[in-house]
């Protein structure tokens, strides 16, 4: 990651007002639920954010707030999906050098019960975001490749299972004050770039 990227987060400024996506109502999606590669099981600990997420889960603790920073990105939905009704689309807006989006609890939660992090990720193979990087706060941020976990700019979802511990080895803090779930930045790209979220949950 570029020395500029680390300035910009090592010093960003307050976000300003939450940005929300406002998918259309699931009915009018038009296709079948999608059960997903690994559906929910009664009895089954897993957390859903309530974003990028439309399957089943033992507890939901949503994030208040879902911040595109300076507005490096736009968003949309598709029935492109891994499970549900649609999957998210964020969209470069070819405005900075680099882009960024988080998940944000206005309170501090304890995700220590929690291991793993997963979610699926698609960039085309043209027109698709190839750097792109996750990052969760706990006083400090702590960041990693999503290539590391099986991303790749190749028009396929990849499932990534990354373990929260893998943050923290990266430089976030405390798992149990845990304020940002989850950022998705990367420092390159151009107007017009996509990158497809889904199935986000923890387990």
């Amino acid at each position: 990651m570029s020395m500029l990227l680390l300035f910009l987060f090592a010093c960003r400024p307050d976000p300003g007002d939450p940005t929300y996506t406002d998918p259309p109502p699931w009915g009018d999606t038009g296709g079948d639920f999608l059960p997903g590669p690994d559906p929910y099981e009664d009895g089954e600990a897993r957390l859903s954010l309530g974003f990028f997420y439309e399957g089943g889960y033992s507890v939901q603790d949503t994030p208040e707030n879902l911040y595109i920073y300076s507005g490096t990105f736009t968003t949309d939905v598709s029935t492109d999906r891994v499970e549900g009704l649609s999957s998210d689309v964020w969209i470069h807006s070819g405005a900075q050098v680099w882009w960024g989006g988080g998940l944000t609890w206005d309170s501090a939660r304890d995700l220590s019960s929690w291991t793993t992090l997963n979610i699926h990720l698609m960039a085309p193979t043209e027109d698709g975001m190839a750097d792109v990087n996750l990052a969760l706060e706990a006083g400090t941020q702590g960041r990693v490749q999503a290539a590391t976990y099986g991303f790749a700019q190749d028009g396929e979802w990849h499932h990534l299972a990354i373990p929260l511990a893998d943050f923290v080895t990266a430089g976030a803090g405390d798992l149990t004050q845990v304020t940002v779930p989850l950022i998705l930045v990367g420092d390159t790209g151009a107007a017009g770039e996509q990158l497809f979220i889904d199935n986000l949950y923890l387990e």
